[in-house]
């Protein structure tokens, strides 16, 4: 008697699919595109500016750590211009250290390796560690 028309059945909706094919291909066909096209630039060198001074500031309670660059192992530290070796350098910080807090200014050559510069701040850490006492540290770059 009464038609609902489809009204209250319930309709199977079915799940929609996206392909994403297309969407891929643009993505490297653009990636290609802009590997292609672009120039790689290198950053260019920073030069640090020469100094004014090649001499070390002569003030108490300052220790002047030198760091050469030379192809030996023995004689590219220095310890108030007098060449040492990392155990040398170990001992004359000890012993500095017995008036408490001090001031290390690092001059290193500009041709140095990082890793020899580490070593360096490894042993005037472990100075500072063991001896109990406060070692400010400054780095400076030294004329030849």
């Amino acid at each position: 008697m009464f038609d609902s028309g489809g009204i209250g059945k319930k309709r199977k909706v079915e799940a929609a699919e996206l392909d994403i094919t297309p969407m891929i291909d643009v993505t490297f066909l653009l990636l290609i595109f802009f590997m292609v096209t672009s120039t790689m630039q290198a950053t260019p060198d920073k030069d640090i500016p020469p100094s004014k001074s090649g001499i070390n500031a002569v003030v108490d309670g300052i220790v002047d750590v030198t760091i050469r660059a030379s192809t030996s192992t023995e004689g590219d530290i220095e310890l108030d211009d007098r060449a040492v070796s990392l155990e040398q350098l170990r001992a004359g910080l000890m012993q500095k250290s017995a008036g408490g807090k001090f001031k290390v200014v690092l001059y290193v050559e500009r041709d140095v390796k990082s890793g020899t510069v580490g070593e360096v701040e490894g042993v005037i850490g472990e100075v500072a560690k063991e001896a109990e006492v406060e070692i400010d540290m400054a780095f400076a770059v030294r004329d030849r």
